[in-house]
C-alpha cells in the first residue's frame, strides 16, 4: 500500500508541474509578437536605439549589422553605442562601422559614479544623449531581424503601451549552455506564473533587459535607469516603476524576430546566472527552497521507479505493481518534457536525458547566487560591485 500511495503522490506531483509548464507555454504563445499583424500605419516614428557595450568585441559587429538593417523606422532614428569602459576593441570596431553609417554614434559612458552599476549608467547616458520619442535598449549579444523594432513599435502602439520587454530566442552552443539553460527556463516555467505580469492591477513583474522599448516621456517620468542605478536586475526594476506609476507595460516573446547567445562557456554562464538567479526567483529563501526541490525532484524521477520496481519484484501485489506503474509513468512524463524542452532549443535530445545533472548544477548555482547576494558582492564583465548585504 505504501508503494501505491508513493506512486500516486509522485504522479500527481508530476501532473501538477506539467500543468504549470503547459499553462506557461500557452501564455508564451499568446504573448508572441506577430510581425505580420503588427505593421504600423501612418508616419513611422523616430526611435533612438541604445546599445550599452562593455567588452563586446565578439558581438558588436553582428549586433550593429542587424540594427542597421531595421526597416520601417522614422528618418531621424539613431543607433547609439555607449562604450562602458571596454578593455577590448569594442570602441574601435564601432568607430569603424560608424564611419560607413551616419545613424550610428559612439559615445563614452565615462567614469562609473558611486552607487551605479555599469549597464544602468551606460543606458542612462545613452538615453540622455537621445531625443527621439521612443527609446529602444538592445544588448550587444542580440541579433535582430530587419522588422524587429518596427514590429515592437506597432505592437506597443496597438496595445497603447508605455514599455515593452521582449524575449529573443536563446541560442546555445557549449555543453554547459545546452545542459543548464533549457533546464533553468523549464524550472522558471514550473515555479513562476507570468500571466499576472501583464495585469495592471497585479504587483507581479518580470522583464528582459536584452530588448526594451519605452516611450521617452514615460522613461524620464519615472526616473529611468537613474532610479534603478544600484539594482542588479535593472530591467525588472524599471518595469516595476512603469507599472507602479499607472502606465502600461507588457512582456512579449519575439523568438522569430531576434536571437541571442548570452554565454559562451561555463565561466561566463556561471558568472551571469550567479548574478541574477536570486533576484529572478524572488528571494534568498525562495531560491534555496526551489533549488533544493528541483534537485530532489530530478533525482526522484530516476530513483523512485527503480525503488518501486524493486519493491514490486520482492513483494509482488496489485498495489505494488500499480505503484510501480504510477511512479514509472510520472518519471517518463518528466523525461518527455525535458527532451521536448531540449528540442525546442534546438539542441540534441540527449541533453534532456541529463536533467538530474542539470538540476544538481542549477541548485549549486542558485545557492551560490544567494551567498553572493548575502555577501553583498557580485562580479560582472571584469568589475566587482559592492551591494548592500542581504539577510
Amino acid at each position: 500500500m505504501a508503494a501505491l500511495l508513493a506512486g500516486a503522490a509522485w504522479a500527481c506531483l508530476v501532473a501538477w508541474l506539467i500543468f504549470r509548464m503547459l499553462r506557461q507555454f500557452a501564455a508564451h504563445r499568446a504573448a508572441s509578437l506577430d510581425a505580420a499583424a503588427d505593421v504600423a500605419s501612418g508616419p513611422a516614428p523616430d526611435v533612438a536605439i541604445i546599445v550599452p557595450a562593455r567588452n563586446e568585441a565578439g558581438n558588436i559587429t553582428s549586433c550593429l549589422a542587424g540594427l542597421s538593417g531595421q526597416t520601417g523606422l522614422g528618418p531621424g532614428s539613431t543607433i547609439t553605442v555607449v562604450d562602458d569602459g571596454s578593455q577590448d576593441a569594442t570602441a574601435l570596431l564601432v568607430a569603424g562601422i560608424a564611419g560607413h553609417d551616419r545613424r550610428i554614434v559612439l559615445i563614452e559612458a565615462g567614469g562609473l559614479p558611486p552607487g551605479w552599476l555599469g549597464k544602468s549608467h551606460a543606458c542612462w547616458r545613452g538615453a540622455c544623449a537621445s531625443a527621439a520619442p521612443w527609446l529602444c535598449f538592445v544588448d550587444a549579444d542580440v541579433r535582430a531581424a530587419p522588422g524587429l523594432v518596427q514590429a515592437a513599435l506597432a505592437g506597443a502602439e496597438r496595445l497603447r503601451l508605455d514599455m515593452l520587454s521582449l524575449h529573443p530566442f536563446q541560442q546555445l552552443g557549449s555543453f554547459w549552455e545546452r545542459l543548464l539553460i533549457p533546464a533553468g527556463l523549464a524550472l522558471i516555467a514550473c515555479v513562476k506564473d507570468l500571466r499576472p505580469v501583464d495585469d495592471p492591477a497585479s504587483p507581479e513583474i518580470s522583464a528582459n533587459g536584452q530588448f526594451i522599448l519605452i516611450r521617452r516621456a514615460a522613461y524620464f517620468a519615472v526616473g529611468g535607469h537613474r532610479a534603478v542605478r544600484g539594482t542588479v536586475t535593472e530591467d525588472t526594476a524599471l518595469a516595476r516603476l512603469i507599472k507602479q506609476s499607472g502606465r502600461r507595460y507588457r512582456m512579449m516573446f519575439g523568438e522569430h524576430l531576434a536571437h541571442t547567445r548570452m554565454y559562451t562557456d561555463l565561466a561566463s554562464l556561471w558568472e551571469g546566472l550567479s548574478k541574477n538567479t536570486a533576484d529572478i526567483l524572488g528571494s534568498a529563501l525562495g531560491t534555496v527552497a526551489i533549488a533544493a526541490a528541483a534537485m530532489i525532484v530530478a533525482w526522484s524521477a530516476v530513483l523512485l521507479p527503480a525503488l518501486a520496481g524493486l519493491i514490486a519484484a520482492r513483494h509482488p501485489s496489485a498495489a505494488a505493481v500499480a505503484g510501480f506503474g504510477l511512479a514509472l509513468s510520472g518519471s517518463l512524463a518528466i523525461f518527455g518534457v525535458q527532451v521536448g524542452t531540449a528540442r525546442h532549443f534546438r539542441v540534441p535530445p540527449a541533453f534532456g536525458l541529463l536533467y538530474p545533472l542539470a538540476y544538481s548544477v542549477l541548485a549549486i548555482l542558485g545557492w551560490h547566487s544567494v551567498w553572493l547576494r548575502r555577501d553583498g558582492r557580485i562580479t560582472w564583465k571584469g568589475r566587482t560591485y559592492r551591494l548592500g548585504r542581504k539577510a
